[in-house]
């Protein structure tokens, strides 16, 4: 691929790369079986959609032709693995101003799949809480841009935790989403989710989940809708669905069935496998 192509292919960033030094683009990681990747064309829009809310424009063609080039690289050598796929808005321009007109980059690199997700699909996970909340910011709310600082802080309190993942609210208090994946709960018959107007990302698995299931409710809720749940999970592109077998916030701590989580996801087996694709 060439510059021409309106993509340019990152190979190492440079001392003025807009990606590093202001997290400038967004990515999106994804599960790829025997060649093929999981939810790809959930994947694709997600990347022009956010980039387009940053003000870049990803060529379509152009980064279908990266990803496939890199799928063909690699082969099925692993049958299971990530595939990351990062866009930035290429270098220059003074301080945080863009050049008038970016030459926009992209990065692919592998990853092994996390071996835990499997025992987590199966068994569930405790989710605790941190003390780290999002800011409110309407401008970047859903975005999977490459600015993660947050997710950073977070991760490093989780670890100072003995929970699996942890339940992460904005500056009111309000339920957003786990340290790296969405949360959905089920009470009195009917799943809910966040709304993601002012914070968090907007999940392929997310977006999938909504498509699939009818009548979620996607509002605004406090943690005290989790303490009241009958049942939780929490899910992401490469976890696919993890359901969530205790919660822990200050002296409370309840316990959920399984069952419903799994049950889920054995239910969106068919449609999950049908958004494989390379095309």
């Amino acid at each position: 691929m060439t510059d021409t192509d309106g993509l340019a292919p990152l190979q190492q960033f440079t001392l003025n790369d807009r990606l590093a030094n202001y997290g400038d683009g967004v990515f999106s990681t994804m599960s790829v079986v025997d060649g093929k990747i999981a939810l790809y064309e959930r994947h694709l829009a997600r990347l022009q959609n956010d980039a387009e809310a940053l003000g870049l424009v990803v060529p379509a063609q152009a980064l279908r032709e990266l990803i496939q080039d890199t799928l063909r690289q690699q082969g099925n050598a692993v049958a299971t693995s990530v595939l990351k796929c990062l866009i930035g808005a290429g270098v220059g321009g003074r301080g945080y101003a863009r050049a008038d007109t970016p030459q926009l980059s992209a990065a692919l690199s592998w990853h092994d799949m996390p071996p835990f997700y499997t025992a987590w699909q199966q068994q569930g996970i405790a989710l605790g809480t941190v003390p780290v909340n999002l800011a409110q910011q309407p401008l970047l709310a859903g975005l999977k841009h490459a600015n993660r600082l947050e997710q950073v802080l977070i991760k490093r309190a989780l670890a100072q935790t003995a929970f699996d993942d942890c339940v992460v609210t904005d500056t009111d208090g309000q339920v957003i989403e786990a340290s790296a994946a969405n949360i959905f709960w089920f009470y009195k018959g009917q799943w809910h989710t966040p709304a993601l107007d002012n914070a968090g990302v907007n999940g392929v698995m997310r977006q999938f989940i909504l498509a699939q299931v009818p009548a979620v409710d996607v509002g605004h809720y406090s943690l005290n809708a989790l303490l009241q749940a009958d049942a939780v999970f929490v899910c992401n592109a490469l976890m696919q669905i993890v359901p969530v077998k205790q919660f822990s916030v200050a002296s409370k701590t309840v316990e959920y069935s399984v069952k419903p989580g799994v049950q889920l996801r054995q239910h969106l087996a068919s449609a999950y496998e049908r958004e494989y694709s390379v095309t």
